[in-house]
């Protein structure tokens, strides 16, 4: 006998996913809970009748070989709690989080990051192809709805919208979900929020307003989730947690509307369960005021230290003098992007602010020459290292600024600007977790044991100089990945220079510098190199053009990098060695295989990144995300104004490590492939002479590989190949268009009598010219085989073409030296070609032959 169950004080989600599970699990009997909400009791007051529940007194447990559970991870938490320890099979749909040493052996487990269960069963619906009936359609959408809060609950994932949208499509009914959806609460509810409210103690932990309510009833009281939330929405508080002794039990309940506040390590410790941000426990047979004490003493292990200003705030501050021009510091806005800078005095003394408001306004005046300190205000508002991000918001609405700047002492240490608040909402920094991401075993367990300490000497060695240095960029993805890197890139917050001289002088090393560039190589005894380089942003002038560089910090470092992916560091200081840097979310796009840009200009910028963009996603079978694909459809005017000579070296790279069809196949869906070639087709007839080029392994005489690839695209027609002059960057490369564009013009339709007809044709034609000529024909939309072969063999003779005679032969014939040479030359070329001639022998009685006629 199968049987399907959930947990107790059944909710929405908990019936819908029993009657979906019920037509997967064909024959299971669907258990009714004697306990439900308030508002599953009113819609089951109408529809009980169209279910075919069984009551939990007619299971006969002896004969249960089979159970499936819905909305709970386990057993404890329904009718079936006396089986926990059971051999029984057990199948479990459930969206809450169940660490592992909880999960039960015997046991299949369909735990998915849903903000609903009946998600991850209409998931399977989908795949079956399966129609819901507009009922049953309106019942998963009411489980759909009441457990993600109508899709604005936190836990709300993109698997669940689409789970909407199919129900939507199958005739759910969205004025019945809007009528048992809705939160009422009776009579007695009222009174029970009263009494919470009366009862309820303001706990204030590390910065946060939390909410302890209790209550004890005689009385059953429904719906305590929702009095819960109701509770949370009247004080306004960061969370709640109500604890109530109703029936010989009690019953914790806890909301939660802060990042910082995570409800299960509070609710485990009682053998509960749920999401970060809404979760409950029960436990029989113990005092209230018993498990009230225990709330309070363990709610602190559910709370993570607040984020601060130290935390979020960017260094070293760029800052003006009060003499400086409005004219000036325009152009430093612009320069580094910044909206305002804080302007400090000769102590380095912070004395006010401006911002690109009071800029525009002065220029607007024609007030460019004049002082900054006229227009500045003078009465910053500030906030200090321990500010929490939360104060720092509250801050920020309050006084309508864009930037705070940050003291210690009275000394300015940091600036936080709304840019900074926007990324710690949107991109949380890993500081606001309890525990930053460490990558000390990856790279014990990946990393050379000789690569591992010259890291932790050079961390060690930066610390003691008062230096921070990180590995960044591929050598932290590739780590992630899991895989092997060969760069070793050092970026160090301080002279990166210097502290690779001193690093090359410790060990026995040799350095290379490169003052320019601010970077240093440095190469081992055992010839490792590692790459030391100043922590630096970049600005562009213009569209395309190369950036220009100065000093900054590690976090301004990597947000001049392309991906998220690549914008990742990892700590080398001592105490912190391991640490993960990822300021921009680079290890949840790694983990979902996303290729995200870091800001929406940043193709505008460095076009070729479009080229890098498609080289990761085939190297490391990633994809860009939709926001990254659309900046690339808007970017594509940038890129007209790159050098040909960059668009070349981009794309050695991507067809060095990729495969051309592929990477060409995804210029086209992006639809820049005519942006970096114009003319370039990528259709039926450029595909199959590119794959017969790939296919034969040819890197023709002079031509570098990847001109070689684009050149295939363009060996339509005549018309076609002469937009491949704009591609060809060489002196070979360019006689090669020349020459195939010369034969494509002057070629007949049908095959030439013989190779020697051939020549007189294309004998100044290069080599390369000829091989391409005979693969258009060869793979071409009008392919003509014969041609095609006539003209490889016509190369393949001319390459080893033996020459029988010469001048000083000419001469002893007879010949006088003059442009009757060259002509005698040729028509001997002309009668090997076609192989009248075949040894010297031959060759003379040639020549003599056809010139003793002519000096008769």
């Amino acid at each position: 006998m199968e049987i399907i169950l959930t947990h107790e004080h059944m909710d929405f989600d908990a019936l819908a996913s029993m009657v979906a599970a019920s037509s997967l699990h064909e024959g299971a009997s669907m258990v009714l809970s004697k306990q439900q909400s308030e508002q599953v009791q009113q819609y089951l007051a109408i529809y009980r009748d169209s279910f075919p529940f069984v009551s939990e007194e007619h299971i006969i447990w002896e004969n249960v070989d089979h159970i499936i559970l819905t909305d709970t991870p386990s057993l404890d938490r329904t009718i079936a709690s006396f089986l926990t320890k059971s051999t029984i099979p057990v199948t479990v749909y459930d969206h809450h989080p169940l660490p592992a040493e909880q999960k039960r052996a015997n046991t299949t487990y369909y735990l998915e990051n849903t903000g609903a269960a009946i998600t991850i069963l209409l998931e399977e619906w989908m795949k079956r192809e399966w129609k819901p009936t507009d009922f049953e359609a309106t019942l998963y959408a009411l489980g759909l709805y009441t457990d993600t809060g109508s899709f604005t609950y936190p836990g709300t994932s993109l698997r669940d919208l689409k789970a909407g949208v199919f129900l939507m499509e199958n005739g759910m009914k969205l004025e019945l979900v809007q009528q048992f959806s809705e939160d009422t609460l009776s009579v007695r509810q009222q009174e029970a929020f009263q009494q919470f409210l009366s009862s309820s103690e303001n706990i204030g932990e590390e910065g946060l307003d939390v909410v302890v309510a209790s209550l004890d009833t005689d009385h059953y009281i429904g719906s305590l989730n929702v009095i819960t939330s109701r509770l949370m929405e009247t004080t306004g508080a960061d969370a709640v947690i109500t604890v109530t002794s109703m029936h010989n039990k009690v019953f914790i309940i806890g909301r939660s509307a802060s990042d910082r506040i995570n409800l299960i390590p509070l609710m485990q410790h009682f053998h509960g369960g749920g999401h970060e941000r809404a979760a409950s426990a029960s436990v029989k047979g113990s005092k209230l005021s018993e498990i009230l004490q225990e709330v309070k003493h363990h709610l602190k292990h559910s709370i993570t230290p607040p984020l601060t200003a130290a935390s979020i705030m960017s260094v070293p501050v760029k800052t003006i003098t009060p003499d400086i021009s409005v004219e000036e510091t325009k152009k430093r806005l612009i320069q580094y992007g910044h909206n305002g800078f804080p302007v400090v005095d000769e102590n380095n003394v912070l004395i006010g602010i401006i911002s690109r408001r009071d800029i525009d306004k002065a220029v607007q005046h024609n007030l460019g020459h004049a002082p900054v300190k006229g227009y500045m205000s003078t009465n910053p508002v500030t906030v200090s290292k321990d500010t929490s991000f939360e104060d720092i918001q509250g801050i920020f609405i309050q006084h309508n600024i864009g930037r705070a700047p940050v003291l210690d002492d009275q000394k300015m240490i940091g600036i936080v600007s709304r840019t900074d608040i926007i990324e710690q909402l949107h991109y949380p920094s890993p500081t606001r977790k309890k525990k930053p991401e460490n990558m000390k075993k990856l790279m014990e367990t990946h990393l050379p044991e000789d690569v591992l300490q010259l890291l932790k000497q050079a961390g060690q060695l930066a610390a003691a100089k008062q230096m921070n240095a990180f590995i960044i960029g591929g050598m932290v993805r590739d780590l992630l990945l899991e895989t092997s890197s060969e760069d070793i890139d050092i970026v160090v917050e301080g002279d990166g220079i210097a502290l690779a001289e001193d690093f090359a002088s410790s060990i026995g090393g040799s350095t290379a510098i490169h003052e320019t560039f601010g970077t240093a190589t440095v190469t081992t005894k055992s010839g490792r190199r590692l790459d030391f380089t100043t922590s630096r942003t970049e600005y562009y002038e213009k569209p395309a053009a190369l950036p220009t560089v100065s000093r900054s910090n590690i976090k301004e470092d990597l947000f001049r990098r392309d991906f998220t992916m690549n914008a990742m560091a990892v700590s080398l200081r001592p105490s912190h060695f391991g640490e993960l840097l990822d300021y921009f979310n680079g290890l949840e796009d790694v983990k979902n295989k996303t290729l995200r840009v870091l800001h929406n200009l940043s193709f505008v910028e460095d076009p070729t990144r479009i080229i890098r963009g498609i080289r990761f996603e085939q190297r490391f079978s990633f994809q860009m995300n939709q926001e990254t694909t659309a900046f690339v459809h808007h970017s594509v005017s940038a890129v007209s104004s790159l050098s040909r000579t960059r668009i070349a070296s981009e794309f050695k790279y991507l067809f060095h490590e990729t495969d051309p069809l592929q990477s060409l196949e995804r210029l086209r869906q992006l639809g820049v492939l005519n942006k970096f070639f114009p003319g370039a087709l990528w259709e039926q007839h450029s595909r199959a002479v590119l794959t017969k080029f790939l296919q034969e392994q040819g890197v023709v005489g002079t031509l570098e590989h990847w001109f070689c690839i684009i050149l295939c695209l363009y060996l339509k027609n005549e018309q076609t190949v002469k937009y491949a002059e704009a591609a060809a960057l060489t002196k070979p490369q360019k006689i090669t268009v020349k020459d195939i564009a010369f034969i494509f013009a002057r070629d007949k339709r049908e095959p030439f009598e013989s190779l020697g007809s051939i020549h007189s044709f294309a004998a100044h034609t290069c080599s390369e010219a000829l091989y391409f000529t005979a693969l258009a024909w060869e793979a071409g939309d009008n392919t003509d085989t014969t041609k095609a072969a006539q003209w490889r063999e016509y190369r393949k003779r001319r390459k080893e073409l033996p020459a029988f005679v010469n001048g000083h032969d000419l001469k002893e014939a007879g010949l006088h030296p003059g442009p009757a040479f060259k002509e005698y030359l040729f028509e001997l070329e002309q009668q090997v070609l076609d192989q009248n001639i075949t040894s010297r022998k031959e060759a003379l009685t040639y020549i003599y032959a056809r010139i003793k006629p002519n000096n008769s």
